[in-house]
């Protein structure tokens, strides 16, 4: 496995991406939540530690906890724009609180639908209706069951996990 990564600090969040323009885009985002809602940007720093974008093309993500690392495939980072990138950070942010509440272990269909509230309330704030329109099509594909698919991603994710915690990155 190639382990060579661009690496990036935003506050005490370590960003890690193959390309410099993926860091530069997701700390844009990173600025869009900070100008749009402060209080869900302080709230950042306490659920994440660590954004790291893949190699690996697909819509694939997955928010580890404990560690509280979210992992995501480039191509969902490349062929989205800002903010739903933004967004994306608050919906996967939020799988950290539902750890603290003891929610994480149900399954994706009861996770799914709280922390596509949390990011349908963001983009309202944006984008206006159009955002909440956006995430309707998002719950009616189901996009979760799609993930579970890529059992690749998982096994890369889980990989990468590893390099980090053993600091080898």
């Amino acid at each position: 496995m190639n382990i060579n990564f661009f690496y990036q600090k935003h506050r005490s969040i370590a960003l890690y991406a193959p390309q410099k323009a993926i860091i530069i885009k997701i700390n844009r985002a990173l600025e869009l939540i900070q100008s749009v809602d402060k209080k869900e940007y302080k709230k950042l720093f306490l659920r994440l530690r660590v954004i790291f974008i893949t190699r690996r093309h697909g819509i694939t993500n997955e928010f580890f906890m404990p560690e509280k690392i979210w992992f995501a495939n480039r191509s969902l980072i490349e062929k989205n724009d800002v903010s739903w990138i933004a967004s994306l950070i608050i919906h996967e942010a939020f799988h950290a609180t539902q750890f603290k509440r003891g929610k994480y272990i149900v399954p994706l269909d009861k996770l799914e639908p709280p922390a596509l509230k949390v990011q349908a309330i963001f983009l309202k704030k944006i984008e206006g209706t159009s955002g909440i329109t956006a995430i309707e099509s998002v719950k009616k594909n189901k996009y979760w069951k799609k993930m579970a698919k890529d059992v690749k991603s998982y096994t890369y994710f889980r990989n990468l996990l590893k390099y980090l915690e053993n600091q080898k990155l």
